[in-house]
């Protein structure tokens, strides 16, 4: 787990400085921008996790689920499939928000010169959805087959790439926040080329074509009984973080603008659950595919319980002293008041957002994705509904809306454990049961090369 966690994470660990300058850049433009690229954020997340962590992470469950049956014809036809929905989804969204891009961010609470900054910022951002779909499944195949050395190193240069390019083109070229979406876009297109080459050049253990050889719909269907669910489930999600986004922008330009900034620290640390949670992923998948799943549930124990202590560092920072983080970006002191409120209060339950993801990832990797599913689909609606209430019809403000959100992250947790725990006894059950069935071939040659 180690192996496969450390490359990633190092990954994340880069991202989160690159977002963190990022973020600074943007901040350089003013208040407006910041609460611009806070609008278009929440939207951006979904488009992304949904692929990566959603279609990406069935294919690579798929994947390493077949190599860990010794399967590799089946790994080869997930690949395939894989790149080839990262690729008409791609397509797809990108047309959707260059026509609907002002609608949808109207919708959000965007209005003015927030909502004029945000448009073309988006249109940029989500216009090449294609480059950033393929990169990442590039990326979820290769990490199906167990090699997160090639992710990292390409992951690395694009985000190296764009912080250097970044200043230059909003700054240097005078493009101000447009620059900072071309930077992006441009920086993940040149790094996807020799992913591309690695993957589709025969150089891994699975051997893809760019389109599938034998289109089928079993192979579609095993990449989506996981794909579907988790991605409905990052899109509720994020779909809950827009409307709560609409819900702070109406208190105020500086709550939204410390809304956002919040959000920001909470994926960048959540990036770096990531690289554990997807090497549980595949380890979970390759011991379900050979049978072992006394072997899955000990890499989520450890996993949970390393995930749990390290977040528990700046969950205790940030209670202490909330304002280490926004304090980075900006000296207004309404954006400073609201920012110590949301860290003060969601800063603790931070443990318990990460616990949830790598169990989410864990139900992946057994191809049962529906569990974190239904708490998901349940917990975002309550947040929702308690949050509106509190501000429209109880006059409550934007402590009652972030003392809510903490709240569901820990309900979540907990009821995601149990029903992992549940489903932990159904398998030590199965395995006591017949022996033979449970036990595969643990150190069979695609496992052991994985």
């Amino acid at each position: 787990m180690a192996r496969l966690a450390a490359p990633t994470t190092l990954v994340m660990l880069v991202a989160a400085l690159s977002n963190v300058l990022y973020t600074w850049y943007v901040s350089r433009l003013g208040p407006d921008a910041i609460a611009a690229v806070s609008l278009v954020f929440p939207l951006s997340l979904v488009a992304i996790t949904a692929m990566n962590s959603g279609i990406g992470g069935g294919s690579a469950s798929a994947i390493s689920r077949a190599l860990g049956a010794g399967d590799e014809a089946a790994a080869d036809s997930a690949a395939e499939h894989g790149l080839a929905l990262s690729f008409v989804v791609g397509l797809a969204f990108a047309g959707l928000m260059l026509a609907a891009a002002r609608t949808v961010f109207g919708w959000m609470g965007g209005d003015g010169v927030v909502l004029d900054r945000a448009v073309p910022f988006a249109r940029i951002v989500f216009g090449g959805a294609t480059v950033t779909f393929l990169s990442g499944m590039l990326d979820s195949i290769l990490r199906g087959e167990g090699n997160v050395r090639v992710p990292a190193i390409w992951s690395t240069a694009s985000l190296v790439l764009q912080m250097a390019v970044t200043p230059l083109l909003v700054f240097g070229a005078g493009l101000g926040l447009p620059g900072a979406a071309i930077a992006t876009i441009a920086s993940q297109g040149l790094a996807t080329v020799p992913r591309a080459m690695h993957v589709l050049g025969g150089r891994g253990i699975v051997h893809p074509r760019p389109w599938p050889r034998h289109p089928s719909r079993d192979t579609l269907r095993e990449i989506l009984r996981v794909g579907i669910p988790a991605s409905l489930s990052t899109t509720i999600n994020y779909v809950g973080i827009m409307v709560l986004t609409g819900v702070v922008a109406r208190l105020g330009t500086s709550d939204l603008a410390a809304y956002g900034l919040g959000t920001r620290l909470d994926f960048l640390l959540l990036s770096v659950v990531f690289g554990v949670a997807s090497a549980v992923l595949t380890l979970v998948g390759l011991a379900t595919g050979a049978g072992r799943p006394d072997r899955a549930v000990e890499y989520v124990r450890t996993a949970t319980a390393l995930i749990a202590a390290l977040l528990a560092v700046p969950a205790a920072l940030l209670w202490w002293r909330p304002s280490l983080w926004t304090s980075l970006f900006t000296s207004d002191p309404g954006i400073l008041a609201v920012g110590d409120d949301y860290f003060s209060l969601v800063g603790p339950s931070y443990p318990f957002v990460g616990v949830s993801m790598v169990l989410a990832f864990a139900f992946q990797g057994l191809g049962r994705a529906t569990a974190p599913l239904a708490v998901m689909a349940t917990r975002v609606p309550l947040v929702l509904a308690t949050a509106i209430a509190c501000t429209r019809w109880l006059g409550l403000g934007e402590r009652s809306v972030f003392a809510t959100i903490a709240a569901g992250n820990v309900l979540a947790a907990v009821v995601l454990g149990a029903a992992f725990l549940r489903v932990q006894r159904h398998l030590a059950t199965a395995r006591a049961t017949d022996p033979a069935q449970a036990a595969g071939p643990v150190d069979s040659p695609p496992v052991e090369a994985a």
